[in-house]
């Protein structure tokens, strides 16, 4: 049934939600309002601080210490990896003669042992129980060398549990802040074997921190008879060495490779060098430089060129050579030889010595230390005996780039900043550690605390203001941020002797230094400023401080930092 249409329809129309597709409020506020009171405010403020006398107040750049609460580090940016390709076939018949040639020297080898072992026999090793057999077996399965090895790190963990992790940085710092750069001993590497041996080098692995090789010699000239000792240590096991060698001859310097971090390079006190590959426990030689020159392996470095790893050393008789590994040898390439000096030189303004009519029997300056010029490792640095710091060439040979007088007596150590490309620290004899840029023939800071030979110096990695020093029994920290005329703190040797090497680790977290009497202490470094985020700015900042009188080198440093 169809209905009808009504001539009337009711419709009702309702508000629906309101939909904002764009809104800019206004800035405007009336002038009588709260609001508007407010605004006029924060104008007035603007004004002052901006164009008003406000603008010329006293601003000064300083750290402040609040607690952490960033527990992962600010780096982002992945390590790259180099990739090789490599191919290789196997056929079926090569792979059946492989097996049955080793089947038949195998049961060969087992038929000779059988006859050796019935010839040789006798009535003690027949007295001989089985327990005693079982042990004399397990002496010579590498195995079970391992399994000591795992069960020594273990036993060492229940005693330095905290502070191995304070080495690692992985336990917070007190909840009082304090500015006291404190040095707490966490363990000490030496045992019977390093007593009275001086520590001539210490070397961080370039993979793990946890391993450190350390070189023993000797630090007095009159010890003719010491030996050599390189004994490769762990934090694992702070108590017994993982790795040890003996040599006839004083170890000078050892340096890891950076490419290859097995391989650790060792030098001598008469001049030879070698190349060990310390990830086998038996002692295997990778390679040797016979060729004795009678004079110190002083320094030596890893310098990598052409996606080739070469180390570069340096020796009394002014030499500077670049060795290649490559089949169980070093191939040796004399690139450098330091001249004495004659005349006068630009640099650190010293008194020239009265030499009459002697005549020197060597034309030549002993290279105490060099170092690997961070701005461009085609160029490296190297210290002489007479003060002097050649800068050289690797790849232009037999002649300096440029050479300035740095100390008035023999260089110790050269260091890069980790944190500014041409800056660097030297120390020496002459009881003064100088602060140099590349650029400027003057240093920008002389420290002279106290009438003691410099020994060497090292950067933080984390804070690029500190810089630690070793003078006599004593271990100094300075921060350039604070003052240069007293050191943020002093610490003497917990041995009360004469300390010789000292380097930070990876992290910034430790200061290992090394003594004349074999031991190696361990120190976690304390109370120090949260690192800067912009290092090099605060560098910068705190060196103008400094040299807040000197208006002529503040205008040179400030065209090459811009």
């Amino acid at each position: 049934m169809l209905r009808k249409i009504p001539k009337h329809v009711t419709i009702v129309l309702n508000e629906t939600e309101t939909l904002f597709l764009l809104e800019l409020p206004s800035s405007v506020v009336p002038r009588d309002t709260d609001e508007g009171e407010a605004a006029e405010m924060d104008n007035r403020l603007y004004e002052y601080l901006t164009k008003g006398k406000g603008r010329n107040r006293k601003v000064a750049t300083t750290g402040v210490q609040t607690r952490p609460v960033l527990m992962k580090t600010r780096n982002t940016e992945p390590v790259q990896y180099k990739f090789r390709d490599n191919s290789t076939f196997a056929s079926n018949w090569e792979m059946y003669d492989t097996y049955n040639a080793s089947f038949v020297e195998s049961v060969e080898l087992e038929e000779t042992n059988d006859h050796e072992l019935i010839a040789e026999v006798s009535l003690d090793e027949l007295r001989k129980s089985r327990e005693t057999k079982e042990l004399e077996k397990l002496s010579v399965n590498k195995n079970y060398f391992d399994a000591v090895l795992v069960i020594e790190r273990l036993l060492a963990n229940n005693c330095y549990n905290n502070e191995q992790k304070k080495f690692k940085g992985l336990v917070d710092e007190a909840e009082e802040i304090r500015y006291d750069y404190k040095l707490d001993l966490l363990w000490t590497f030496a045992n019977e074997d390093t007593k009275n041996r001086c520590v001539t080098g210490i070397s961080f692995n370039s993979f793990t921190e946890d391993m450190v090789a350390v070189g023993y010699g000797k630090y007095y000239f009159i010890d003719r008879r010491k030996t050599g000792v390189v004994m490769v240590w762990n934090i694992k096991n702070p108590k017994q060495p993982e790795r040890e060698y003996y040599f006839r001859h004083p170890v000078t310097s050892l340096a890891f490779s950076t490419k290859d971090p097995n391989y650790l390079a060792v030098g001598f006190y008469n001049g030879e060098l070698l190349v060990i590959d310390v990830s086998k426990r038996d002692f295997e030689m990778v390679g040797e430089d016979s060729s004795t020159s009678f004079k110190p392996a002083w320094n030596m470095v890893w310098l990598e060129q052409n996606q080739k790893e070469f180390l570069l050393v340096c020796f009394g008789d002014g030499r500077v050579c670049k060795y290649l590994v490559t089949q169980a040898k070093l191939e040796c390439v004399q690139i450098m030889r330091t001249d004495k000096i004659e005349g006068k030189l630009k640099g650190l303004p010293a008194l020239r010595l009265f030499e009459g009519n002697q005549v020197s029997s060597s034309r030549y300056a002993g290279a105490l230390c060099l170092s690997v010029h961070k701005p461009d490792p085609a160029f490296y640095l190297v210290g002489t005996e007479e003060g002097v710091i050649h800068k050289c060439a690797a790849s232009y040979c037999t002649h300096h780039v440029d050479m300035f007088k740095a100390h008035e007596g023999p260089i110790h150590t050269i260091k890069f900043s980790p944190f500014v490309e041409k800056v660097f620290a030297t120390c020496g004899d002459d009881f003064q550690k100088c602060l140099w840029i590349e650029g400027i023939s003057e240093p920008l800071i002389v420290s002279r605390f106290c009438m003691e030979p410099v020994l060497d110096v090292d950067w933080s990695p984390s804070h690029s203001t500190i810089i630690a020093s070793l003078r006599g029994m004593d271990i100094f920290l300075w921060d350039l941020q604070r003052k240069i005329y007293l050191p943020q703190s002093q610490t003497k040797s917990p041995t009360n002797s004469r300390n010789t090497v000292c380097k930070f680790s990876a992290c910034g977290k430790c200061l290992v230094v090394g003594d004349i009497d074999g031991n190696v202490h361990t120190f976690a470094v304390s109370g120090l400023p949260i690192p800067a985020f912009f290092q090099q700015n605060l560098f910068f900042q705190s060196i103008k401080n400094i040299l807040q009188t000197n208006t002529d080198l503040i205008g040179k440093l400030e065209k090459l930092a811009n």
